[in-house]
């Protein structure tokens, strides 16, 4: 095999793909990009066995001087290419002997390969399952207004992940970690006869929001019992480029994801309508002051008013007041500011509304503008 591709045009296809390398790996070979160099296109490949990347691009004429493939060490590969001068000329070959001679300028770089048909692969043969057309836009979305509120390294495995579910053309993701819920829908068509779920990983939605623009391109997922497949198509900001294509997989989380419905409140008397700016900056500077493991804020509603107070073992405190729309009965409640915090970032719109009951009871946050967008936060026992 034998390649000579500018640094650009290498580093482009190659920073697709390195995410899904992992540095520590119990297979080494799952430590490498597979390779494959054709008189038309080069084709590199990163897995760790729950995430697949592969992508695609063009080649020039001439560039392919030997067609092959074999697997190189990703971080090595790519840390090479970065140091490497702009607009350098990069020559890459695999001698008889199997190691990889890289080539640039003054430069000469030796690297180990292994044997590229021992690169594990998931299946992605299988074209079973349901179909959703989405945009990348609004897919990118759903991930962004969701993703903080997946649990970390929970025993409950199935909430480390986001669901995903088609119902009658509606698109919607989920997340919760037993102390917040995000949700967010779209309009999606799809080929679903009924209420379908699949729960991507942690690693693969962030995979995803990294991969995918805010083009209004039309997306095919192919949502199967284990796998879910997606083929992106990014186009490249310099002419001189062929535009890289990436088929993205991963394996879907086997488990079943809790009725999230029954966690969202309904029938709240107590409305509250705060300026969406005003109170995440408040909340900001009052939780300077709050409890480092804790992140503790109590809020003080009443008439028109909401008073934010933090305090911590050393006797720090801080108050601040707000001005919002508020005609019920005074009540107190204590969040992790934190909590509120990210669901504030996730709100666009100029206000936000919080459906209460009681003190001791989820509140349900939302944008009044935007009812796509659902958020269920859990009050601290105080």
């Amino acid at each position: 095999m034998r390649l000579k591709i500018a640094k650009e045009s290498l580093l482009n296809v190659l920073s697709h793909v390195v995410g899904a390398v992992e540095r520590r790996h119990t297979l080494n070979i799952l430590s490498n990009v597979k390779v494959q160099v054709s008189q038309a296109s080069l084709t590199i490949t990163g897995s760790d066995l729950e995430v697949e990347l592969v992508a695609s691009t063009t080649l020039a004429e001439g560039a392919c001087l030997q067609a092959g493939e074999t697997t190189v060490p990703a971080r090595k590969l790519m840390d090479i290419c970065k140091s490497l001068p702009t607009a350098a000329l990069i020559d890459l070959q695999i001698t008889e002997d199997q190691r990889c001679i890289l080539k640039s300028g003054n430069s000469r770089f030796v690297l180990g390969t292994l044997p590229a048909e021992d690169y594990p692969l998931l299946t992605t043969e299988n074209t079973q399952g349901t179909q959703v057309a989405v945009t990348q836009r609004e897919l990118k979305r759903l991930f962004e207004k969701t993703a903080f509120a997946m649990a970390v390294q929970d025993v409950r495995f199935y909430l480390t992940g986001t669901l995903l579910e088609i119902d009658n053309n509606q698109l919607r993701a989920v997340t919760t970690d037993g102390h917040r819920l995000a949700l967010c829908e779209t309009v999606a068509s799809s080929n679903a006869t009924q209420l379908i779920q699949a729960i991507v990983p942690r690693k693969a939605v962030g995979e995803l929001q990294r991969l995918l623009s805010i083009e209004d391109e039309q997306l095919a997922l192919l949502i199967g019992r284990e796998l879910l497949n997606v083929t992106i198509s990014i186009a490249s900001r310099d002419k001189e480029q062929g535009d890289t294509t990436v088929r993205f997989t991963t394996k879907l989380i086997d488990g079943k994801f809790p009725d999230y419905r029954r966690v969202i409140p309904r029938g709240g008397d107590k409305n509250v309508l705060i300026a969406h700016d005003v109170f995440k900056q408040s909340l900001q500077r009052v939780s300077i002051l709050s409890n480092e493991k804790l992140r503790g804020v109590f809020l003080n509603f009443a008439a028109d008013t909401l008073q934010l107070r933090a305090n911590n073992p050393e006797q720090d405190e801080a108050v601040e007041d707000l001005a919002i729309q508020y005609n019920n009965a005074p009540m107190e409640m204590s969040f992790n500011a934190q909590y509120i915090l990210e669901v504030l970032g996730a709100l666009d719109g100029d206000d936000v509304s919080m459906t209460m009951t009681e003190a001791n009871q989820s509140v349900l946050v939302q944008d009044p503008a935007h009812q796509d967008q659902t958020y269920v936060v859990m009050p601290m026992r105080v």
